[in-house]
């Protein structure tokens, strides 16, 4: 995936955060902040994402068992 230079790096650790399981609780900024808006905007498009293709393509598959990702 190519980044845009007008996209902070911060907006891609969210999506990273999200593609890994992660929850909304490990953003590392305030929501209210900029950087937290940010963060969160790509852990949010990120969900959008894998939304989608669940929606295409069917379910995902569990987690891996003793990982405690709560991602569905």
């Amino acid at each position: 995936m190519s980044r845009r230079r007008d996209i902070p790096r911060i907006y891609y650790l969210g999506r990273e955060c999200r593609r890994n399981g992660g929850s909304k609780l490990a953003c590392p900024f305030t929501a209210i902040t900029i950087s937290g808006s940010w963060w969160l905007a790509g852990f949010n498009d990120m969900d959008m994402e894998l939304t989608h293709e669940t929606q295409t393509n069917g379910p995902a598959a569990p987690p891996a068992p003793g990982t405690g990702s709560l991602a569905a």
